[in-house]
């Protein structure tokens, strides 16, 4: 059981630009386990304008997975097309069945296949890599994981091998599922536009050799941001001022196919109508600042904020900021210089628009809210940084084989 406890147990620390230094991470049980989940041909449906689905299934594989286990909490991590969590072994039954369930409300309700596989950190480790985890806490009520050792990103390339043993196949996702397993997931607010011009989905990922080290890449790239962006205050992609509950059925439709996925038609229309009562309630109890036993809702909106993972790492930079095309390209500059210098590659997407997709356990501290900008921009982002990885790994063959 301890063993069970080790992520609820681990240090915090607060300042994310300290995300790299070696000494906050720590390593993963060889017990334990790596899920990954994506949705396949992600890019083909975000170019049919499905990036609002693709997210959406992202975060409710981490909401399905998270409730299969409660009260346990383990480390995961929102990629935009998918998601990433370790979890020990005792817990693997339930959360197969979790994966299990998303899988079918994917092809059910979206026309869309998710792609589930698990890998025991044991075997990254004897292929060569590792898996630590850091807990970054911010705020006083949020806390996120933090991943580095490259583990993470050799389980999801092993699940994408043909015929990977690693995969999660149909006859392993079989059993009744329970709607209840999506319960707290919430995708009820407009997409965010820009307070400047544009927001930007951003991945880096350091190329350490033997002058500089990860953490000095990426203190280099953090300076780069500042100097283009300004502070964290200067590029959060989000205010309270900005935050508004949709009133569309097309919007709300994502939610109430997640959350009345097993149910019939009649049901579905029942939970449409349900949220569009709730958008009036909520609107009244946010602009009144109702103050109930269980919510203070006159500072929900700035705790959604606080409780938003815009920036992060899982063995690569992810973040969304806010600014303009001038900014953008700036900090392109610098980021192109230091890929062409082979310290790092890198991806980035502008878009009008940020979207939010929340799993919501109470309203008052116990929320958190995935981000990504509109047009798939984490997916379209890692399809720039990927062509990047592709071409220097080309480079690097025919150099060794001269």
């Amino acid at each position: 059981m301890q063993n069970d406890l080790f992520y609820q147990n681990l240090p915090e620390f607060s300042l994310f630009n300290e995300f790299a230094e070696i000494n906050h991470y720590h390593s993963i049980p060889d017990d334990w386990f790596v899920v990954i989940t994506d949705v396949i041909n992600s890019t083909a449906a975000i170019e049919q304008g499905k990036y609002r689905q693709v997210n959406a299934l992202g975060v409710a594989s981490i909401v399905a997975i998270m409730n299969s286990i409660k009260p346990l909490k383990v480390p995961y991590v929102f990629g935009g097309d998918g998601a990433s969590a370790c979890v020990p072994s005792s817990v693997l039954a339930k959360v197969k069945q979790a994966l299990q369930a998303t899988v079918k409300l994917a092809k059910a309700q979206f026309g869309l296949e998710i792609r589930t596989g698990i890998v025991p950190v044991a075997d990254i480790r004897a292929k060569g890599k590792d898996i630590r985890v850091a807990k970054f806490k911010p705020k006083a009520h949020f806390s996120q994981a933090m991943f580095d050792g490259n583990g993470l990103s050799l389980a999801d390339s092993l699940i994408k091998q043909l015929n990977s043993p690693y995969l999660l196949t149909p006859d392993e996702q079989e059993g009744e599922t329970e709607q209840s397993l999506f319960e707290g997931f919430e995708c009820r607010w407009n997409e965010i536009p820009s307070r400047s011009k544009e927001h930007v989905a951003l991945l880096v990922q350091a190329l350490p050799d033997a002058q500089f080290s990860s953490d000095q890449i990426y203190q280099i790239v953090l300076m780069a941001i500042n100097g283009c962006y300004g502070d964290e205050l200067a590029y959060h992609p989000i205010t309270p001022e900005q935050m508004t509950l949709s009133s569309s059925f097309a919007d709300l439709q994502n939610e109430a196919k997640i959350r009345g996925g097993f149910v019939g038609q009649l049901e579905k229309y029942k939970y449409l109508a349900k949220l569009k009562l709730l958008r009036h309630v909520g609107n009244y109890l946010m602009k009144n600042k109702v103050k109930t036993d269980a919510t203070d809702w006159g500072v929900y909106k700035q705790r959604l904020v606080d409780n938003t993972d815009f920036q992060k790492f899982d063995d690569m930079l992810r973040m969304v900021i806010s600014g303009n095309a001038e900014q953008r390209n700036a900090l392109q500059n610098q980021l192109k210089q230091l890929q062409q210098s082979g310290l790092l590659v890198y991806g980035i997407h502008a878009a009008p628009s940020a979207l939010i997709t929340c799993m919501v356990n109470d309203y008052n501290h116990d929320h958190v809210h995935f981000l990504d900008t509109t047009q798939g921009g984490y997916a379209m982002a890692a399809k720039q940084l990927k062509s990047q990885l592709a071409a220097l790994n080309a480079e690097q063959l025919a150099l060794n084989s001269n």
